[in-house]
């Protein structure tokens, strides 16, 4: 399938497309970059706060499994109620990792609901995890 191709301008600016095909009609906030690394088991660790009238907007993972992984490492992105909630309140990313290896998950467009914490565990404790995104006003349609 082919399409037109089709340019909108409001005045002389042309309106941008983003990369996941979105039409933009406002800036989109520059993204916000958390790395740390999961030295210890089934502990949580967090990536991003609420804020006040706010949700966080995840744009991409970068996983990477060390040398000292014993074999393979399970890893979940998740959204908790607090800094420490190792319970998983609603899943973003459940995925094994092999030893030495890495996953690169960009482009992402997924949104952490209002008031919750953006949290990360392992079960082996030589994980090193880096989250991309930034954060949206909540709208009444939210």
């Amino acid at each position: 399938m082919t399409g037109i191709p089709v340019q909108i301008f409001s005045g002389a600016t042309p309106i941008a497309v983003s990369g996941l095909g979105q039409l933009l009609v406002a800036p989109f906030d520059y993204d916000e970059v958390v790395a740390i690394t999961l030295n210890a088991n089934n502990t949580a660790f967090n990536f991003y706060k609420p804020k006040a009238h706010m949700r966080f907007v995840i744009t991409g993972i970068l996983l990477t499994a060390s040398s000292g992984v014993v074999q393979s490492a399970l890893i979940d992105v998740y959204e908790g109620t607090s800094a420490t909630d190792i319970v998983i309140e609603k899943s973003i990313l459940h995925v094994e990792i092999l030893k030495n290896d890495f996953r690169d998950i960009t482009p992402m467009n997924v949104v952490v609901r209002e008031g919750k914490w953006l949290n990360a565990k392992t079960d082996d404790n030589n994980i090193f995890i880096t989250i991309t995104g930034y954060y949206i006003p909540v709208t009444s349609a939210d």
